[in-house]
């Protein structure tokens, strides 16, 4: 426990401009090389930065072939794998309340054509790989692959998915891993992941999760979404971890041989069944792409495997099952006890709290009475047999029918209770058996060290309560465990990255006699700024420190507040180098990379939309980016959604988290920037409205995402001092149309374009990117360095780094193994000497892939930047500084004068 001397201080360093970059030592290279002369380029001729090269992993480190450390950085690609194919099914499609709607044929559904078509995958990787990103997160679900029943699998879908593989690699430079994705389990319980079938072997039946509340679904018919969208409410999926379904999943998956080890399917534990036939689907895609994809395992583009997206700890460690947990900081519309979900999935009813989200923590706003009317969360005898006999299993130790939790006597019911008579008695006496005639026996089982109860480890290493440390450490380790064995077996040397509950520490497995962490293992922490996502918008004024608030540190969650956009800034990052330790303290010194993070785009009530202006999404995003290049992790944002949409963002859950959007490419907008962004005039100035659009889409069908034209106005082009233009949607209508780095750009200069002043109105880039100005950022790519300090200041486009380089290097390794930075011409559009301050070296410039080459010794010849070493070698333990500011001018700078002398020459970075 810390003492209040070090909580006050952590808390008024917050508030610290820091010590920043000083800056000394530094020189502008205008007064070594002529600065109307173009920087030297680079002698790269390929379409990569860095071609992928197999890693290792020293001091923490993920170093290449030539020793350089290696910064990951990349995208979630593509959210739209949580949904299949066909039928074509976003979370608002369906009824859920409708036990015949297609919705419920579960074993019938595909993925192939996830994430999305083979014929357009080159212009989205190609795409990803403009913005410097050299990482993808390739998501897959448990679904994709076994969704027909236990032992099926799609194998349409994994040949689909080796062909998507495949063209990443032909596009070259990004390193691939694979994650078994899911949200609150599965689409039937309000999320994604795992198939259909898995409920049925629980004994579960989600065509009545609506009436019990065991989980609740966007796509029923409570929410009115033909007319409002936003009547489902913000973040309400995320309730669902808290209701019966998903608690149910997740504690049978984890713990069912510990807590229910009298449920057998086919003579084997539900756990065993569950994890079995989980990790063998993963082993059946996994061994399909190595043993077509050795090439990709060869030279390292596949980099290895993610354990299962955000693990649940279901009822495993729940102190009181009839109160809310102390730790459940997201209380939203109903929320039940867990008591209160056992009642309502026997189809009893119970008068539930309803709650809100306000800046000090959830409020309670009322109760309300939920009533299933005698339908049960629970197959019913008759149900179970037929699909037992449909899914070739047998049962025992089940009584069909029945609340699992009352077979364990956790609570119980009047034994002489006749349930076809009580399934017809009025609600008020419905109500009082509910209330009188049921018992909670042992409200804290889950919680509980019993003898009753069997852990499987030894005595000694028994908390004497069971709670989220113990769940993490036992439970998880010994899924990861198996994954890990599984995924070994196949292909030895990838990595295997590891993902516990979010916001919650790592296992204590730094000194592991298992050696379950070893040499090619590298963390995955996940973050999510609360307040952002449950409020969708950014608040500069004050936000919380959510990771705190998480781990229980503070009395009330307003003691937590945070004042002022500095404060903010410094808390998230304070955050991430917390999250940072705690993977060294508890794994060891390995990599951690921070494979899910990023903020809503459908902030303030969607105002973007209608304005085009990112204003809060760019400050919100730079934040994180601030974080995450202070705190040294890799990472990969959330997320890359080629389907996404205005209306429906990501067409999940009212989520709208792509970083690109076809409704935001090649827009027009009103360029009078004197006019009241408030106003009803302004807020429709883009041109077409995008209501139209809109409309235009949805007449059209789901296949105009990609392919509707947006040429809403002839553009007069400007000459060839930046290059091609970006693909144009009638380019995606051609059929001979071959996608590459050149036709996949971002920004395209031309009168109109100019006039908009994208980066100072936040407008999206001409290619859709949201928030270009804080995606699009300098960053380090690979160095012999360690990083020492780091920091871009986006308002003024200026980028400071300090290298330490520990090791004394020879000349031929400082001419071959240059540091690489990522210069987005986004920001630096006209790069030249006089905007580069170093300490020492030079430079090269490659201007089509947008980075430096930063050599670390001095030329003899400084006319013309040559690489002529001045010295034999550098010594060891120096600290080199590289400043880059924006001297030089940005796109919008440019005059109509100026612009009429270029004439009329297409242009495009």
């Amino acid at each position: 426990m810390k003492s209040a001397r070090t909580v006050i201080s952590d808390r008024l360093s917050l508030y610290s401009a820091g010590p920043g970059f000083a800056g000394s030592g530094v020189r502008p290279l205008r007064k070594k090389f002529d600065p109307n002369e173009p920087i030297a380029a680079t002698e790269n001729d390929s379409n990569c930065i860095l071609p992928c090269e197999p890693l290792h992993v020293e001091d923490g480190h993920l170093i290449d072939a030539s020793g350089r450390k290696r910064v990951l950085k990349g995208i979630n690609v593509d959210s739209a794998m949580k949904l299949p194919t066909k039928p074509n099914m976003p979370s608002y499609e369906g009824d859920s309340s409708d036990p015949d709607n297609v919705f419920f044929d579960g074993d019938n559904v595909t993925f192939v054509g996830r994430p999305f078509p083979l014929e357009e995958a080159e212009l989205h990787w190609n795409r990803i790989k403009t913005w410097g990103y050299n990482t993808i997160r390739y998501l897959v679900t448990w679904e994709a692959i076994e969704h027909a029943g236990p032992g099926k699998y799609d194998n349409e879908f994994v040949t689909y998915t080796i062909e998507m593989l495949k063209i990443i690699h032909k596009v070259g430079g990004l390193y691939v891993f694979m994650e078994c994705h899911q949200d609150v389990w599965s689409r039937y319980s309000g999320g994604s992941g795992a198939p259909l079938w898995t409920f049925y072997a629980a004994g579960l039946n989600p065509a009545n999760f609506h009436a019990t509340e065991a989980a609740i679904l966007q796509n029923h018919p409570r929410f009115d979404r033909a007319h409002d969208q936003e009547c489902y409410p913000k973040m309400l999926w995320t309730t669902n971890y808290k209701r019966l379904a998903s608690l149910t999943m997740f504690t049978l998956f984890f713990a069912g041989q510990t807590y229910f080890p009298h449920l057998k399917i086919n003579g084997v534990n539900i756990q065993q069944y569950l994890q079995k036939h989980h990790l063998r689907a993963l082993g059946h895609l996994w061994y399909n792409v190595i043993h077509a994809l050795p090439d990709m395992v060869k030279d390292g583009t596949l980099l290895g495997f993610e354990s299962l997206n955000e693990p649940n700890c279901g009822l495993v460690g729940h102190a009181h099952m009839g109160y809310h947990p102390s730790n459940q900081h997201l209380r939203l519309d109903t929320t039940p006890t867990v008591y209160q979900c056992f009642r309502l999935g026997m189809g009893l009813p119970a008068e539930i709290d309803v709650y809100k989200i306000t800046v000090s923590g959830p409020q309670k706003d009322g109760s309300r009475m939920v009533d299933p009317k005698g339908k049960r969360a629970w197959l019913l005898p008759e149900e179970a047999q037929k699909l037992d006999a449909h899914y070739g299993w047998r049962r025992s130790g089940w009584k069909v029918g029945e609340c699992i939790y009352a077979g364990l006597k956790i609570w119980k019911w009047n034994k002489f209770a006749d349930w076809d008579k009580i399934n017809t008695m009025p609600l008020d006496k419905r109500i009082e058996f509910s209330y009188s005639e049921c018992q909670l026996r042992v409200p804290n089982y889950f919680n509980q060290v019993s003898p009753r109860i069997s852990f499987n480890v030894d005595d000694e290493r028994l908390p004497s309560q069971i709670d989220m440390h113990f769940f993490i450490n036992h439970f998880f380790v010994e899924y990861y465990k198996r994954l890990k064995k599984m995924i070994r077996s196949i292909s030895p040397d990838v990595f295997m990255l590891i993902q516990p509950p979010v916001l919650e520490p790592p296992p204590k497995l730094i000194n592991d006699e298992h050696k379950l962490i070893d040499e090619k293992t590298i963390y995955c922490p996940h973050y999510y700024d609360g307040l952002s996502l449950l409020m969708k918008t950014w608040n500069d004024k004050y936000n919380v420190d959510t990771l705190g608030i998480m781990r229980g540190r503070y009395l009330n969650p307003v003691l937590g507040l945070v004042v002022g956009e500095r404060a903010i800034r410094n808390c998230i990052k304070k955050q991430f180098c917390e999250i940072a330790n705690e993977a060294r303290e508890n794994l060891g010194n390995i990599p951690v990379l921070m494979s899910e993070t990023g903020m809503p785009f459908d902030m303030d009530g969607k105002r973007a939309y209608e304005d085009g202006r990112y204003t809060s999404q760019t400050a919100a995003l730079d934040a994180l980016a601030n974080a995450l290049e202070g705190s040294r992790m890799h990472h990969t944002y959330w997320c890359y959604t080629s389907v996404n949409c205005h209306k429906w963002g990501d067409r999940w859950n009212n989520e709208d988290f792509s970083f690109w959007s076809p409704e935001d490419r090649d827009l027009a907008f009103d360029d009078e920037d004197d006019v009241d962004t408030s106003s009803p005039s302004r807020r429709n100035s883009v041109t077409p409205s995008l209501r139209a659009i809109r409309a235009l889409k949805e007449t059209a069908g789901n296949s105009s995402v990609i392919k509707t034209r947006l040429n809403y106005h002839k553009k007069r082009l400007m000459p060839n001092m930046f290059k091609k233009q970006f693909c144009s949607d009638e380019d995606l209508l051609d059929d001979d149309y071959e996608p590459s780095m050149d036709n996949s750009t971002l920004i395209s200069v031309s009168s109109d374009n100019l006039r908009y002043k994208h980066m100072k109105n936040c407008y999206p880039s001409p290619d859709g990117l949201r928030a270009p100005s804080a995606i699009l950022r300098p960053f380090l790519i690979s160095s012999m360095g360690v990083v020492k300090d780091t920091e871009f200041d986006i308002k003024s486009s200026r980028f400071a780094l300090t290298l330490t380089i520990k090791e004394q290097l020879e000349e031929d390794t400082l001419e071959k193994c240059p540091t690489v930075i990522f210069v987005p011409k986004w920001h630096y559009p006209f790069l030249n000497y006089n905007d580069i301050y170093l300490t020492s070296g030079h430079v090269k410039y490659n201007e089509k892939l947008e980075y430096l080459e930063w050599y670390h010794f001095d030329t003899d010849d400084t006319a013309n930047g040559s690489s002529t070493s001045s010295s034999a070698a550098r010594a060891a333990s120096d600290d080199e500084t590289i400043i880059i500011k924006n001297n030089s001018g940005k796109y919008e700078d440019i005059s109509q004068k100026d612009e009429n002398l270029f004439g009329d020459v297409c242009t495009i970075v």
